[in-house]
């Protein structure tokens, strides 16, 4: 009979450790399973943080729409335009103009351009193309180059008129950097594309 009771109590001491055993186990797998959980979690969060201050920091990329109102503000209008709205230059004047930008232009042309100048002012090219001037490009030119010497002859400056045509500054920009009245930039232009004008052909006769 003792011997029946110590076998009993052995069989519920080994059941109990094995159930034991059992519930430690499954414990232990789920402890380390949320560990792990909030270890991710953690780098996870440490992840957003990080990426949301480096954008944050980092000067953001910007959709293009266009010019500001700021910007277009202070775009500058072809004098021309402005000349126009003003009733600053008359119709033949505002040819003569044209001309004279155009020539400039025709001069000026290509990265390879030889230049010789007078007074700081371009007077004759060469083509580094190799392609020949037409007829109106060599009249344009000639016709130039005649209202350059005649602006020499009536000692008046070219200068301050290309100032406004070629690099379109302003008439008071042109006063202040010739050291001049108010008012003498307009009145240089108007008297200096009339010279242009009176030795020039016919403004009806082509552009």
């Amino acid at each position: 009979m003792f011997e029946d009771l110590n076998e009993t109590f052995a069989s519920e001491v080994k059941s109990a450790g094995q159930n034991s055993g059992i519930k430690t186990g499954s414990s232990f797998k789920k402890s380390r399973k949320a560990r792990k959980k909030n270890r991710l979690k953690r780098a996870l969060e440490k992840s957003r943080i990080l990426k949301n201050s480096i954008l944050k920091n980092s000067p953001q990329e910007r959709l293009s729409v266009g010019p500001t109102k700021e910007t277009i503000a202070k775009l500058k209008q072809d004098p021309l335009v402005r000349f126009r709205k003003s009733n600053i230059l008359n119709d033949e004047q505002i040819w003569a103009f044209q001309r004279i930008r155009r020539a400039v232009q025709i001069i000026t042309a290509g990265t390879q351009v030889r230049t010789s100048r007078f007074n700081d002012v371009v007077v004759q090219s060469s083509r580094h193309d190799c392609q020949p001037e037409t007829e109106f490009e060599i009249s344009l030119k000639d016709h130039y180059s005649d209202w350059i010497d005649r602006m020499t002859a009536a000692k008046r400056q070219a200068g301050p008129v290309l100032d406004i045509i070629i690099d379109e500054m302003s008439l008071s920009a042109v006063d202040r950097k010739w050291g001049k009245r108010k008012g003498w930039a307009k009145d240089h232009l108007q008297a200096s594309l009339d010279l242009f004008r009176i030795f020039s052909p016919s403004p009806n006769r082509g552009k």
